[in-house]
Order: C-alpha cells, then sequence, then structure tokens
C-alpha cells in the first residue's frame, strides 16, 4: 500500500495512462514523437469547490474553484476538455499539458501549457456532450460550444432559442454541416433541421442518451427506451443531402426509464441504477443489436451496479458493482463489446458498501475506480495483448471524491472504428 497526504487522493495516471505496466524501457520507446500530451486526472469533491489536478504523484490546485462543491465532471469525446456544472454555472477545463516546443523558462525547462480553467462560462442545469460539442440546457433552451472553439470563444452564438419550444433535456447536435439537431420537448423529440421540423418521434419524459454517428439510444420515461437510426442520403442527380429516420422502441430487463447510457465509438451501453441489469447496443445493419445481462451469452453481474463505463478506443465494458452481505467486496467486470468477459476481479472484501461510495473512470485500456467508504483507490490497466488487472490500489486520506475524470488524448481513427 502507499500512503497519499491528506490533499492527495490518487496516484498520477501519466503512466497508467500511457505507458501501462509494461517496463518504461519498452513502453516509452518514441513516446516524444507518438504523444506530444500528456494524461491528468480531475478531481471535484462534495466537500470542496477546489478542482484538483492530479500528475507525476503531486496534486494540483486549479487556480480557479468550480461554482460550488461535488461539481459534476464531463469529458469531452476529444478527451481534451471537460464540463464543470456546480450550482447551475457551467465552467470549462483544458485538461492536457501541451508542451510548445523551443519554449523554455528561466531553469531552461520547456516551456508547458498547464491544465486550467477557461475564461468562458455558461449558466446551465445540465450539460452533455454531443458529436464534437458540450450542449448546455439552461431556462428550456440548449446552447452548443463546439470543442475548438473553447480557447478562443467569448460569448456563445449556437443556439436553439429560435425554436420557439421549451426543452426538457439537452438538445443533441447530428449534423452540423447541415444545421441537423435532435431537439426534446418534454412530449416528442423532433429533428430540425434549421429551424423546420424534418422528424418527430414519441419520447415523454428523457434522462439520458447514448449517441453514436448513426444510432441514438435515449431513456424516455412512460414512453421507454426509444432508438433512432439515422442516415445520410444523397441525391446522385443534383448531390443534395438528406436525412432518413428510423424509430423503434427497445424491451430490456427491468424498467427501461431508468436506464442510464453511455456510447463510445460505435458502440452504447446502459444499465439500471440499483439492479444487476446492463443492455449493450450497437447498429446491426440497419437495426439496433442488443445484447442484455439476461442473455444466455451474456456475462451476469453479480452485484448492485453502480456505474458503467467504456474504453475510449477498444469500446471495451467497465462495469463496477458494490459489495453486499450477499455478495462480498466490491467488483469490476471488463466486457467486450460483444459480452466476453475479459477480466472478473473483486476489488476488495468490503459487504457494506453502497453505490454512492464509488466513483470511477475510464481512459485508454484503463479506469480508475474510488471506494469512499474504505478510502481506496484502485488503478485498472492493460497492455496491448495483456488482460485487464489492477496495478495498483492506493490508501486516501479522505472520503469525498464525488467526480473523477481522465484526461487523455484518444486516437480518433481507434476510438471511431467500426467493429
Amino acid at each position: 500500500m502507499k500512503t497519499f497526504s491528506k490533499n492527495i487522493l490518487l496516484v498520477s495516471m501519466t503512466a497508467l495512462a500511457m505507458t501501462g505496466c509494461g517496463s518504461s524501457s519498452d513502453n516509452n520507446a518514441g513516446t516524444e514523437e507518438e504523444h506530444e500530451h500528456e494524461s491528468s486526472v480531475l478531481v471535484s469533491q462534495s466537500g470542496n469547490a477546489t478542482l484538483s489536478l492530479f500528475e507525476e504523484g503531486a496534486l494540483e490546485a486549479l487556480d480557479t474553484d468550480a461554482a460550488g462543491n461535488g461539481a459534476t465532471l464531463v469529458l469531452s469525446e476529444t478527451g481534451v476538455y471537460a464540463a464543470v456544472l456546480a450550482n447551475n454555472v457551467v465552467n470549462f477545463v483544458h485538461g492536457l499539458h501541451e508542451e510548445e516546443e523551443g519554449e523554455h523558462d528561466e531553469e531552461g525547462h520547456e516551456h508547458e501549457e498547464e491544465a486550467h480553467v477557461l475564461d468562458f462560462d455558461l449558466t446551465g442545469s445540465q450539460v452533455i456532450t454531443t458529436n464534437g460539442h458540450f450542449a448546455v440546457l439552461n431556462d428550456g433552451s440548449t446552447t452548443f460550444i463546439a470543442y475548438d472553439d473553447l480557447e478562443i470563444i467569448t460569448e456563445a452564438s449556437e443556439d436553439t432559442s429560435s425554436l420557439s419550444l421549451t426543452e426538457t433535456y439537452p438538445a443533441l447536435m447530428i449534423d452540423e454541416g447541415h444545421g441537423l439537431i435532435m431537439v426534446f420537448d418534454g412530449t416528442d423529440s423532433k429533428f430540425y433541421e434549421g429551424t423546420e421540423v424534418v422528424k418527430s418521434f414519441a419520447c415523454a419524459t428523457p434522462t439520458s442518451h447514448g449517441q453514436t454517428d448513426e444510432l441514438v439510444v435515449v431513456s424516455c420515461g412512460a414512453t421507454g427506451v426509444v432508438t433512432v437510426v439515422i442516415e445520410e442520403v444523397v441525391s446522385v442527380e443534383d448531390e443534395s443531402v438528406s436525412h432518413t429516420f428510423a424509430g423503434s422502441t427497445l424491451t430490456l430487463d427491468g424498467t427501461e426509464a431508468n436506464y442510464v447510457w453511455q456510447a463510445q465509438g460505435h458502440v452504447i451501453v446502459g444499465f439500471e441504477p440499483g439492479t444487476s441489469k446492463y443492455a449493450i447496443v450497437e447498429l446491426d445493419g440497419t437495426s439496433p443489436e442488443v445484447l442484455q445481462g439476461s442473455d444466455a451469452s451474456a456475462q451476469a453481474i453479480e452485484r448492485t451496479i453502480c456505474d458503467i463505463k467504456l474504453d475510449s478506443e477498444e469500446q471495451d465494458v467497465f462495469v463496477l458493482g458494490a459489495g453486499d452481505t450477499g455478495n462480498a467486496g466490491d467488483k469490476l467486470v471488463v466486457l467486450s463489446h460483444e459480452g466476453e468477459v475479459l477480466k472478473n476481479v473483486t476489488l476488495n472484501g468490503l459487504t457494506d458498501t453502497a453505490c454512492g461510495d464509488l466513483v470511477m473512470a475510464s481512459a485508454s485500456n484503463s479506469a480508475v475506480v474510488v471506494n469512499n467508504s474504505a478510502m481506496k483507490a484502485y488503478d485498472i490497466d492493460a497492455e496491448e495483448g495483456d488482460s485487464y488487472h489492477v496495478h495498483s490500489t492506493y490508501e486516501l486520506d479522505v472520503s469525498d471524491v464525488s467526480n473523477v475524470v481522465i484526461f487523455h488524448e484518444k486516437n480518433e481513427d481507434e476510438a471511431a472504428h467500426v467493429h
């Protein structure tokens, strides 16, 4: 075990995300050329408004605090930025150190642009990521902020206020080039191209979604889980572009309305909190294909599922379950997108963990799990060709970690590959 000072909650994830567990000589070959950015971990605490960044074993408090304690952290699809929501204020953090070649500080070290909170912020009650953007819901309308604009923007200009409806969930960016978005008004999900509704599906009270290039899955309350397959159609005659929309509802284990969704690449996963029920959804041709936890070929999770995350490159599925009196020990099950068990490991022998005590974040071939009640953190990683395993366990001196994200430079080609 390694003991940290009171302010140090986690070990640096730099080595975890970049090099795995192998020897430094093997894994660092070509690092300077292949990795212009390092990885880092952003942490929020329920008892502290200060956001903390961990790198190389040391904690760095960011210069700007969140707007309140226990901020929600939402990582961008690129892994570079995080939206920070607290007290109806959304801040944005640029989380990767970027080396600027040729520039050095007074001591001769190469200059680095430190991770920092950006000057731009928004008022909002909810924030999501959607197709290259953060979408922030405020007073019934959505503001879209492209990741690429975050460091240069001073005022948001792209929003849905002209649509004259009251939104109950942030709108989704479907095709920015053609002005196609998906909007939720508490009764329907409507596809707008500009200010024109081109398709509508029933969606009573949206609470969670997963989105890939061609498929959207939404938990819609009494309507159930709604899926929409979106196809781009190009006219040969006049080279114009239009879209087709095929909607359906999914029949899942448990209560569909309660499912919480995550998406990465071409895989969408969801689970029903407080149960051991989950589903993996992919597009099979033109229809959603569903692997459920009750399927004969699926792995049964012998725990209450507390969270599910996806590997940012391979789309492996990290399923985190809480130990109870019947099943001692918190458990992490790693599945392939096809449901194959890649790792099934019990993290500890605890019998009284509540889901509120567990926090998880994922990156490329790695994840971190925090158990606040046990005051421990677990680093999970895998080298290429090796299985996932607990690389290290760390003792913590605090017990109020509320959210964690791992900033890391994603391989976009790998993250978007088709299975």
